[in-house]
């Protein structure tokens, strides 16, 4: 990759988490969650089209409709009857939208691609918004809204600065590849400056911002458990390498300069996101 490639990268990266990390300082959550089923949802239907390229089939309108409902419902968790415990969640959506799909498919009389058009909807389903729930998940973990904001923040940060570490130190050093078969470009060297960036930025924004964070999450911890968060975030990176790998195609999308796509955006937190939320499951109620 070349030097202004990574640095046009490394600054729309930068930018436009920033601008999400403002949003959640300055609005509140729920402005963020619309934010997200957006981006997922453009994601997704990228997905979609890669998908297309490979010559796999999918309800696409039906799995855009689950794919945006399920942020929001994780979100919102609407009561079923007033006065109940039952709510409509992310779970009712992916039953009620496998049902749906189940239902169109009976109108083709060919089983085969009942199964192919169902398996490539729930593809882009659950590997983009599915996975993005958990980002709005590990929020919902902490009765103070304050501590919440603050972990999102890090698992962002984290989760991000990985990518920018392993660009700056794969561009640098990197010489032993990867997986050279799947993305020439990364290194191990690159992973290892990926990690190594992510425990420093976990510490400092643990240091620096004490109060957003659970008592029991120091500064130490916090630069231990983005080890691992890192690594997901790289794996995730290469889960999107495979597919572009097989569609044929350098970005998922072309709507962010220096990126590509909505995908492109995200694809560090597919992984990342679900495994902080573990990490933190773990201090919410230790």
């Amino acid at each position: 990759m070349r030097s202004n490639q990574v640095g046009n990268r490394i600054l729309s990266t930068v930018l436009l988490w920033s601008l999400l990390l403002l949003a959640i300082y300055t609005w509140q959550f729920e402005a963020v969650v619309w934010i997200i089923t957006l981006v997922s949802l453009v994601a997704q239907n990228e997905i979609y089209n890669m998908a297309k390229k490979l010559g796999w089939k999918a309800y696409r309108v039906y799995g855009l409709v689950i794919g945006g409902c399920l942020p929001l419902a994780t979100y919102y968790q609407l009561p079923l009857r007033e006065c109940s415990s039952d709510v409509i969640d992310d779970a009712t959506v992916l039953a009620v939208g496998f049902a749906v799909c189940c239902l169109v498919g009976i109108r083709t009389r060919e089983i085969k691609d009942n199964f192919q058009r169902i398996g490539g909807t729930f593809i882009g389903v659950l590997l983009i918004p599915f996975m993005m729930t958990f980002f709005i998940r590990t929020y919902q973990l902490f009765e103070d809204p304050i501590i919440g904001i603050g972990v999102c923040c890090w698992i962002l940060a984290v989760s991000k600065f990985s990518d920018v570490g392993a660009l700056l130190v794969g561009s640098w050093l990197g010489k032993n590849k990867m997986a050279p078969k799947i993305s020439p470009a990364k290194t191990w060297e690159g992973l290892i400056g990926g990690v190594v960036t992510s425990c420093l930025i976990g510490y400092l924004i643990v240091y620096f911002s004490p109060d957003y964070f659970p008592q029991n999450f120091g500064p130490w911890i916090s630069a231990i458990f983005a080890i691992p968060v890192a690594i997901m975030a790289a794996l995730s990176d290469l889960i999107e390498s495979v597919i572009k790998r097989q569609a044929e195609v350098k970005d998922s999308g072309k709507s962010i300069p220096g990126i590509g796509g909505a995908f492109d955006l995200i694809d560090s937190l597919l992984l990342s996101a679900p495994v902080a939320f573990l990490i933190f499951s773990f201090f919410a109620h230790a």
